[in-house]
């Protein structure tokens, strides 16, 4: 059997033992609450990761850009045709020049270009427009103008004047 001094020299050895091993264990959650609140402060201090979206937010206002770009120019304006002997353009001067003349009015209006355009015909002795005037009255008149490659002139027949 031990002796009383050896059973207690033991005992001391086992509570050290155990001591150690419990202060080991501390150590050991001291240590793993001091990681974990390293992570829970790293996390508030990095910047939150974006969605894998979010890079491309900055499309949305260029595609709104470009969209009102798009809508919003005008038509590029038809080719100037030469056919009939003369260009569309210059058929147009002439023809409302002398139109002018012919109604001695000042401020008449006639079509814009291309609705113009779209009342033009040619062949091969020249071209015609029959189109329309206003005056500043609000009267409108009717007129055919035609131009003759052969010998490069322009008359013009009035049609009717068409009151409000």
């Amino acid at each position: 059997m031990l002796s009383d001094e050896e059973m207690r020299r033991i005992e001391e050895e086992e509570l050290a033992v155990a001591r150690a091993r419990q202060a080991e264990e501390e150590r050991a959650r001291h240590q793993l609450a001091l990681h974990a609140y390293r992570e829970e402060v790293r996390a508030v201090l990095l910047p939150q990761k974006a969605p894998g979206w979010r890079p491309a937010l900055w499309l949305l206002p260029l595609l709104a850009v470009l969209a009102g770009v798009l809508l919003l120019r005008p038509a590029p304006a038809g080719s100037d045709d030469t056919s009939g002997g003369i260009a569309t353009s210059a058929l147009l001067d002439r023809c409302r020049e002398e139109v002018g003349t012919r109604l001695g009015q000042p401020g008449l209006r006639f079509p814009g270009p291309r609705e113009a355009a779209g009342q033009i015909s040619a062949n091969a002795d020249g071209k015609r427009w029959d189109g329309w005037v206003a005056t500043p009255g609000n009267s409108r008149t009717d007129f055919s103008c035609s131009f003759t490659a052969a010998d490069q002139s322009v008359q013009v027949e009035l049609i009717q004047e068409e009151k409000p």
